[in-house]
């Protein structure tokens, strides 16, 4: 493990405030000029539906009442053009210009345990875990402070827009905020981390978000599916899981890879308390190479032969890109016949 040059931490840039309304509600609350209506809902304390936090799914569409706003997508997989014609927009991607009132179904089951703070925070330490995926550590000043399972927004010096990183620790006072981040060819944010990673890197997180966090007021034994990235988010879960009943359950996870240098070795998972990788970390490869004696195929498929017959009563997280989460949750829920409340999803568009 290496550790880059102390730093300085960021000043956070001063921004136009505005007043933000929920028609039909008494929820008012002041939000800048750069955050997210739903960042703004979810810090005032306000419970909305929400997944991907990127314009993909669709689920914190509102409709604007009064007022102005502007979308950082002009075309979004979540809004359809019939939506767009009444005035409706998806509250993960619009900041105000103005002060507005909006229309957006509240739910107090969605109220957030952590409301989301922005906060500046430093590179403390870098780990490679594959050829292509590390884990950084970040320091902040601010308590670590999020459930097993959640992500933050992580805007880096250079990159335009925040990118969504799933925590793979557990909450702490030690203010340390780690990552599971893959290298993408050509992406500009990972060019920054992974180039510049033993140079002073400063970023800004804004955390904590998802609500396919470790349920921690069920009993069900768990199962964690995951694909490339998705790992991160399971890792913290069974971190979690491991402090909350010493892994008494014995938690199974699943891990898709594309090829056996893609896969995440027992060794880091076995630092995991009361975890067994020899008996609980089944790796799917689908790229299969004559040397890999494990199991093969894509995730769901390896699961359509190999779930046990009493999968009905267990509790499901699953993270990884859409088609893989979305296929895993159509096996599930129509093969299956596993309640749609036992599944906890997060697709990383």
């Amino acid at each position: 493990m290496q550790k880059p040059r102390s730093i300085e931490t960021p000043t956070l840039k001063e921004e136009s405030l505005y007043q933000v309304s929920i028609e039909g509600t008494e929820l008012v609350f002041d939000i800048h000029e750069n955050d997210t209506l739903l960042g703004g809902i979810l810090r005032a304390r306000g419970g909305v539906p929400y997944e991907c936090n990127a314009g993909g799914c669709g689920s914190c569409k509102y409709t604007l009442i009064e007022g102005e706003v502007v979308d950082d997508l002009s075309e979004s997989p979540g809004l359809r053009a019939s939506d767009r014609r009444k005035n409706k927009h998806l509250a993960c991607i619009s900041h105000p210009k103005t002060h507005c009132t909006i229309q957006i179904k509240l739910d107090n089951d969605y109220i957030p345990k952590h409301p989301p703070q922005k906060f500046p925070a430093s590179l403390q330490s870098i780990k490679k875990l594959t050829h292509d995926l590390w884990e950084f550590i970040f320091e902040s000043e601010h308590t670590a402070r999020f459930l097993p399972g959640q992500y933050a927004k992580v805007t880096i010096p250079g990159v335009d827009g925040p990118r969504s990183y799933s925590m793979c620790n557990i909450a702490n006072d030690a203010r340390l905020w780690a990552f599971q981040i893959k290298r993408v060819e050509g992406g500009l944010a990972s060019s920054v981390l992974f180039d510049e990673a033993l140079k002073e890197i400063q970023v800004t997180i804004d955390a904590p978000y998802s609500i396919a966090h470790l349920k921690t007021d069920s009993h069900r034994p768990i199962i964690c599916i995951a694909g490339g990235s998705g790992l991160a988010p399971m890792v913290s879960i069974l971190h979690g899981v491991s402090e909350i009943d010493g892994n008494r359950h014995k938690p199974i996870l699943y891990y898709g890879a594309r090829t056996i240098d893609d896969v995440i070795r027992q060794e880091y998972l076995d630092t995991i308390p009361g975890f067994s990788s020899d008996q609980q970390y089944i790796p799917i490869v689908s790229e299969s190479e004559p040397q890999w004696m494990g199991a093969t195929g894509m995730v769901h498929e390896y699961l359509q032969q190999n779930l046990d017959d009493n999968c009905k009563d267990h509790e499901y997280y699953i993270a990884g890109p859409p088609p893989m989460v979305d296929a895993v949750r159509r096996h599930l829920i129509l093969d299956r016949g596993i309640p749609v409340e036992q599944l906890h999803y997060d697709r990383f568009y």
